[in-house]
């Protein structure tokens, strides 16, 4: 199925058949909401309209004589009804409020034009009489009271005309008030189905909206079902194992071994995985998002660590993707430092500028990079693999390897320009 969209067109649907194009009416529609913008072909018209009226009055009122003012004052006030019907503020109600009133309107615009046609045969006041015929079919819904106007207006018109004229022909001319009433409502029509189908489609779009909404908890809980089964289980048995192991150890080693220290810290690893775990099924299963982390949370994250953390510029001023980037790459790189060379210090540098830098930097003892290292983690490869598909998703770049004797991290993070503002 092909689309081709722009205004007042639709798509073309499966098997060729194309839907009549969307009305781009003059006039509102009755039992259709307010367009919130016009077209552009509507505009013109609002502004050419009272040029019109001008024009009917200018054609009625000459030559100057008595009979044409009069005829001109009475084209003036039917076209006054006319506006005040089209202007009627209950003409979006689809329960058809006002249109016994609109009619009344109509027919006094009709009547306006009869009278100034047999005041003045060969003005221009008939146009005032076939204005009520292109607007019933617009402003009323109820088909009786459209059919009927245009009956009785239709009649009077013919009368009128082969009055003036005095020829009987010219009772033909009354035809023309019903045919424009019937034109006027297929338009009508047309419009209504338009913007019955238009409402159709906002529903279902925000049905989907909604289904996918729901989709999207169903599958964040069963994440957090996943991570909290097998993650934090894991975590918790490991935790409970190495508090095991360490009262064994103080018992025949003593409580001074450097064994002791390595399974403290190593309990400690995992207290903190489990904390993030807890973290991050917490997270999962919120309806609203927490807020992103800012400078505050790297500090606190630099000092558990017991890394230097160097800051420039405001990172709490970048949106909240590219912080929870910068939060996340500091939080992996600290992680295998600690793995990989637990008594190296660490240095961290942010610089928030046109660009957002990271560097995440140890060096010393232990740093050089073993089998585990060079995959980029221990655990299987894919700390480092998640950080860069984390970067690409906010349009950075994530660069990691051997910087001396030490080992380094660093991001790169494209920072938006805002709309309205220059590059550079």
């Amino acid at each position: 199925m092909t689309t081709r969209t722009g205004p007042g067109r639709t798509g073309e649907t499966a098997g060729g058949v194309s839907p009549e194009p969307a009305p781009r009416p003059a006039y509102q529609t009755a039992g259709v909401p307010t367009p919130r913008t016009a077209s552009t072909r509507a505009r013109l018209a609002q502004t050419g309209r009272p040029l019109l009226w001008l024009a009917v009055v200018a054609g009625t009122i000459w030559p100057l004589t008595g009979r044409a003012i009069v005829a001109a004052v009475v084209v003036l006030l039917g076209a006054a009804c006319a506006v005040v019907a089209a202007r009627d503020p209950r003409i979006p109600s689809v329960t058809g409020d006002g249109e016994r009133w609109r009619t009344v309107m109509l027919s006094l615009c009709a009547l306006g034009g009869l009278i100034a046609t047999l005041l003045v045969p060969q003005g221009a006041g008939w146009a005032t009489a076939l204005v009520g015929g292109a607007l019933i079919g617009r402003l009323v819904i109820d088909p009786r009271l459209i059919w009927g106007f245009s009956i009785v207006a239709g009649i009077a018109a013919g009368v009128a005309f082969s009055h003036a004229t005095g020829s009987p022909w010219s009772l033909l001319v009354g035809l023309a008030v019903p045919a424009l009433a019937s034109r006027s409502l297929d338009r009508a029509r047309l419009h209504r189905e338009h913007a019955r189908v238009t409402a159709l489609l906002v529903e279902r779009d925000a049905l989907r909206e909604v289904e996918l909404a729901a989709a999207a908890g169903e599958e964040r809980a069963r994440i957090a079902r996943d991570l909290h089964d097998v993650l934090a289980h894991t975590l918790s048995g490991l935790s409970l194992h190495l508090q095991g192991i360490r009262a064994v150890a103080a018992k025949r080693l003593g409580p001074d071994d450097p064994v002791i220290g390595s399974v403290d810290k190593a309990a400690d690893l995992a207290r903190t995985g489990l904390a993030e775990a807890k973290e991050a099924v917490a997270a999962l299963r919120e309806d609203s998002p927490r807020p992103a982390p800012g400078a505050a949370d790297l500090a606190a994250l630099a000092d558990e660590h017991g890394a230097t953390l160097t800051v420039s510029g405001d990172p709490d001023a970048l949106a909240p993707s590219i912080r929870e980037t910068v939060f996340a790459t500091v939080r992996e790189a600290l992680t295998n430092a600690g793995r990989h060379a637990p008594d190296a210090p660490v240095t961290i540098t942010l610089d928030v500028g046109d660009a957002v830098e990271v560097r995440v930097a140890n060096e010393g003892p232990g740093s050089e990079p073993g089998p585990a290292r060079a995959r980029g983690d221990v655990g299987g490869g894919r700390g480092l693999v998640g950080l860069r598909e984390r970067a690409a998703l906010v349009g950075a770049t994530l660069d990691a390897g051997p910087d001396g004797d030490g080992w380094r991290v660093s991001l790169h993070v494209p920072v938006p320009v805002p709309a309205g503002h220059p590059a550079g």
